[in-house]
């Protein structure tokens, strides 16, 4: 079993890298990490839909132009499912924006990565704004220690 412990482990690696490279707004990196297949899918918090590699780096290229990727995003509460080569990530993450003063947009995110060629890759995210209410009784929550699913 410690080896299916760092084979995980490493499945978190990547996804902190993804976060690392939003932040850097580094596009080289951020396609780094996704799956080379024409089935890997990206659905933006924004409204962005894109199927394919290429398709994907064109949405996140055309976000890092028009400024609205985010330079930040901080994983609030991480739920992981996992089997031996899948791991799926359910995240509610503040968004923040260029503007560090600016309320982040709180969003609701799936990672779905898949090991490949001995190393894990992003096959799949799915991201949805948060709906106001929500968002409001998530804070209110943690600002009362009691976590968000308490």
């Amino acid at each position: 079993m410690p080896r299916f412990a760092r084979l995980f482990e490493a499945a978190a690696d990547t996804l902190n890298a993804y976060y690392q490279a939003i932040a850097e707004g580094n596009i080289d990196a951020l396609m780094a990490m996704w799956i080379d297949e024409e089935f890997a899918s990206f659905i933006h918090a924004g409204g962005g839909h894109w199927h394919g590699v290429d398709d994907i780096r064109a949405g996140l290229v055309g976000l890092i132009d028009t400024k609205t990727l985010p330079t930040s995003i901080e994983p609030l509460d991480v739920r992981v499912y996992d089997s031996l080569g899948t791991v799926v990530y359910a995240v509610v993450e503040a968004h923040r924006a260029i503007d560090p003063l600016a309320a982040p947009s709180m969003v609701y995110t799936s990672y779905v990565l898949v090991h490949e060629r001995g190393e894990w890759r992003i096959a799949h995210i799915h991201a949805s704004p948060m709906p106001d209410e929500t968002a409001s009784q998530f804070a209110a929550k943690f600002r009362h220690g009691q976590g968000a699913l308490h």
